[in-house]
């Protein structure tokens, strides 16, 4: 409706002369048949009366919610028609020189006449350029030596830790986690340390979805959503974000949850990591349970 409405404005200033200082119309005078030459009103006014061979257009202001933002000679002033509608905000109010100008709340993008939610970018990609109330955010896969751990829609990749002197690496870093530093002993008797471990370790194998799947109905979470079909990427991140908030007996457990769902390839993968520690340091015992 607010285009429709201006564009008879932009088609009475269409052939005004360049460079004068007061923009003018033709009126034909149907009493006299004369022609006069009338200066439009300037906006924030409309026209009131024609001008006449005598007399000068009459101007009056435009009234509250209505406006002109160009020379014009209309009858009447627009009406402030603009509405922000959902996720939406004011950015510059209905004045008499222009419409109510609305953008994006923060977090949202227009798109369609629409504001839609920044993209987040997944874990093991990082936000290359944050979102704009005109544009969504730009997501780029972390390069070598960063990583993303969680979805963000403006967190970008961060640099793996570098171990300091004395400790080992125990879990190398990938794009999904950072470089998991410390001793055998660590992860013995530091629950932070073995949860870090263990995610690391499960974001460095690829894993069979249907186990995942078994794994997650099974220990994590006893309703899972069996109608659409969960990819191995979805269910690993799901996994993850449950070993960031487990308990100290459930990380213990951990290996023998992956066991009973059939993931011994990962299971034999994991013990033999954990023999390579023990190897350096042999008086050393990590408390998983392998029963």
């Amino acid at each position: 409706m607010h285009t429709m409405l201006i564009l008879p404005v932009l088609f009475l200033i269409s052939n005004i002369p360049h460079g004068e200082a007061d923009p003018t119309y033709e009126r034909h005078n149907p009493l006299t048949g004369e022609i006069n030459l009338c200066t439009m009103c300037p906006p924030g006014t409309h026209m009131t009366s024609h001008c006449t061979a005598t007399s000068p257009t009459k101007c009056d202001p435009c009234k509250k919610d209505h406006y002109t933002e160009l020379w014009n000679y209309l009858p009447r002033c627009l009406y402030c028609g603009t509405i922000c509608q959902d996720n939406m905000e004011v950015e510059t109010e209905c004045s008499a020189f222009g419409d109510r100008v609305c953008r994006c709340k923060e977090g949202y993008y227009m798109i369609h006449d629409f504001c839609a939610r920044h993209s987040e970018c997944e874990p093991g990609h990082g936000a290359h350029t944050e979102g704009t109330p005109r544009k969504n955010t730009v997501c780029r896969r972390c390069s070598e030596g960063t990583f993303s751990n969680s979805s963000s829609a403006s967190e970008p990749c961060i640099n793996h830790q570098t171990c300091a002197s004395g400790q080992a690496v125990l879990m190398p870093g990938s794009i999904f986690h950072d470089t998991v530093c410390g001793s055998c002993e660590d992860l013995a008797n530091n629950s932070e340390t073995l949860r870090r471990f263990l995610i690391g370790f499960l974001n460095e194998h690829k894993m069979p979805a249907p186990k995942l799947r078994k794994l997650i109905s099974k220990y994590i979470r006893k309703s899972v959503e069996r109608r659409r079909p969960l990819h191995r990427r979805p269910l690993t991140n799901h996994v993850t974000a449950w070993l960031a908030e487990a308990t100290q007996e459930q990380l213990i457990e951990f290996p023998e949850m992956l066991k009973a769902a059939q993931l011994n390839s990962l299971t034999r993968k994991l013990e033999m990591r954990l023999e390579e520690l023990r190897q350096q340091s042999p008086n050393c015992h990590i408390p998983l349970s392998f029963v």
